[in-house]
């Protein structure tokens, strides 16, 4: 729902896009707006030229905020299943040497998967403008570990991130899935798939999940996956999956991420909202493409 009231420049990216804050208080900037937005989208819908400007530039807000929540989570995620310290500020790059510095207990990290699944159930809910989002979204904040507040979430004016995020182009891709198969499951490889996954599994309904692989951001040589990664997939064996990029230049992202997961299912896809006319990776589907 959410994804109807935004309007922007698609081509280049809001300079709102560009910041960074607490997650703590991000989280309240969230629970700021939400109430307002949800009072005036009916109306804002039935007739958008007499909304005011100032419930669009919330829904925009809303849009660029809501992310964090998984961002923060799979971040506080991986450094528990890794043995990494909490650090607020640092999304470590992971090796050998790094991994295992720190031992948590079996109930932390238990907890950690929990809350990754509740962000993105969370984000979810706020996105699709659910009437309990807001109730929600209060139950999330209330049961953090004590810890997560603190942690700085950075937003970078990313163009093509931002172009991928075109709600229009991710319809798109949508519908060009749904002609052919209904996902059994949606997983992004994340950071840069979180925002247009969470509209993508909204519009085709299916259960989502990210796994991170931050191949040119964090260096990482391959997805990171973990045991309780492996856990949550397993059901999902017999698919079809579809796997998830938010855009397509080389195509290096989506293909290695394709490589480690396709494995895990039966069947499965690839897709992308948006691909390089000459990128030598074609994925199974596509939103739009694009040419610089």
């Amino acid at each position: 729902m959410l994804h109807r009231l935004i309007y922007a420049d698609w081509a280049t990216p809001p300079e709102s896009m560009g910041f960074e804050g607490a997650f703590g208080e991000i989280l309240g900037r969230i629970q700021e707006l939400l109430p307002g937005i949800l009072a005036g989208k009916a109306a804002a819908l039935a007739d958008p030229a007499a909304a005011p400007g100032a419930y669009w530039e919330a829904c925009l807000a809303l849009y660029l905020l809501t992310p964090a929540l998984v961002n923060v989570a799979l971040n506080y995620k991986i450094c528990v299943e890794q043995g990494l310290p909490l650090h607020p500020t640092y999304y470590f790059e992971l090796s050998e040497r790094s991994r295992f510095m720190t031992d948590y207990p079996a109930p932390v990290v238990e907890r950690a998967q929990a809350l990754f699944l509740d962000s993105i159930a969370t984000a979810r809910s706020i996105f699709a403008l659910e009437a309990g989002s807001e109730g929600r979204l209060a139950r999330y904040r209330r049961e953090l570990p004590d810890q997560v507040p603190g942690f700085v979430y950075v937003s970078t004016q990313d163009k093509y991130t931002w172009r991928a995020s075109d709600p229009a182009k991710i319809a798109s891709l949508a519908s060009a899935v749904l002609k052919v198969f209904q996902p059994a499951i949606v997983v992004g490889a994340a950071h840069g798939s979180i925002m247009s996954g969470l509209i993508f599994a909204n519009l085709v309904q299916a259960p989502l999940y990210f796994v991170r692989f931050s191949m040119f951001k964090r260096n990482d040589k391959a997805p990171i996956l973990s045991a309780s990664d492996m856990a949550f997939l397993e059901p999902f064996h017999a698919g079809p999956a579809l796997l998830f990029d938010e855009d397509v230049a080389k195509g290096t992202t989506l293909t290695k991420f394709s490589q480690v997961l396709s494995p895990l299912f039966q069947k499965a896809y690839t897709g992308s909202v948006l691909r390089h006319a000459l990128s030598p990776c074609l994925p199974d589907f596509t939103g739009s493409a694009w040419s610089d």
